[in-house]
């Protein structure tokens, strides 16, 4: 691409330097001639606007190229959704990654709105999404933001997209999610809200909205131990799959739960039977592990030393 810019401003240059030598290389130019150089200068300068619109939109085409499919777009380096305007309105999905766009303004992808099905904007540095950033997507039915820097997921923004099926949030900063949004997205069929700050339980009552959750993934959330409880019973009693890294720990705190004194009432006696428990479950294979580290670390030792004589003979 480098090449052909370059090209393209060496023959500007050279039209430029013609149309100089044309007027200034005869000292009498008549009336008529000078009206015919007049012309020839503004289509000089159209010229130059032309080239500089084939640049401008060769750029584009370098942020973003088509995909596999007709309508599918792959876009990055982008530093504004301005940038974004060489596009067709008639783009069915949208990638933009490895990007700096801090902020998605009211209406970002309006004119999209007859035909975007897929909207995935990830690791973006997104911090910050604006009331009705993605008003009128109302054929919507994947928004992935993951991998930025969200700290809720707020009504003001989800509003209006009734068709959506699934919301990928993942390793962002999120402390939050508005009540309204439960009851916002009817057809949510994938929920990931993974990887996040998330204290507060999504109770029974909020998952009874989503009607047609089949899949959750709450992995590596802040999550109480009380509130992991309610949250499995939830998700058990309405049929919902549901990936987590605590495992084991659920019949830990169950156990508890039962038979802990007061762990049903105090989040902080409950943290500490599960974690004394948890210890203990591991501490009948403790003295076995630690032969197995001596017995490693001793051949580890022996090959360390079989490398030195190798060398010491070489």
């Amino acid at each position: 691409m480098d090449d052909n810019k370059q090209r393209i401003a060496d023959e500007v240059d050279a039209y430029v330097d013609d149309d100089a030598t044309s007027i200034n290389g005869d000292a009498e130019v008549t009336w008529t001639s000078s009206l015919l150089v007049e012309d020839r200068m503004k289509g000089s300068k159209l010229y130059l606007v032309l080239l500089l619109a084939t640049i401008i939109s060769s750029s584009f085409a370098e942020l973003c190229n088509l995909e596999k499919q007709s309508g599918w777009y792959r876009c990055q380096g982008l530093t504004s959704l301005a940038q974004l305007a060489s596009l067709p309105d008639s783009v069915v999905g949208l990638r933009l990654d490895k990007s700096n766009i801090s902020n998605i303004p009211t209406n970002a992808f309006s004119r999209f709105a007859g035909s975007l099905i897929e909207l995935r904007i990830t690791g973006c540095s997104l911090e910050k999404i604006e009331d009705d950033a993605f008003r009128s997507l109302d054929k919507l039915e994947t928004l992935d933001l993951s991998n930025n820097r969200i700290v809720a997921i707020e009504t003001s923004w989800i509003r209006g997209l009734s068709k959506l099926k699934e919301l990928i949030v993942l390793r962002n900063r999120i402390r939050k999610i508005d009540q309204e949004f439960y009851v916002l997205l009817p057809k949510l069929e994938l929920l990931d809200i993974a990887y996040n700050e998330l204290v507060d339980c999504i109770t029974e009552e909020n998952l009874k909205k989503l009607k047609h959750l089949k899949l959750i993934l709450i992995a590596s959330n802040p999550w109480s131990y009380r509130c992991r409880a309610k949250m499995t019973y939830s998700l058990k009693r309405g049929g919902v799959n549901w990936i987590k890294d605590w495992s084991i720990g659920d019949l830990l705190i169950e156990e508890c739960l039962v038979h802990e004194p007061k762990a049903d009432t105090d989040d902080e006696i409950l943290r500490k039977c599960v974690d004394r428990k948890s210890f203990e479950s591991i501490s009948p294979i403790l003295p076995a592990l630690e032969r197995k580290v001596d017995e490693l670390s001793r051949k580890i030792e022996g090959l360390e030393n079989e490398a030195k004589d190798l060398k010491k003979k070489d």
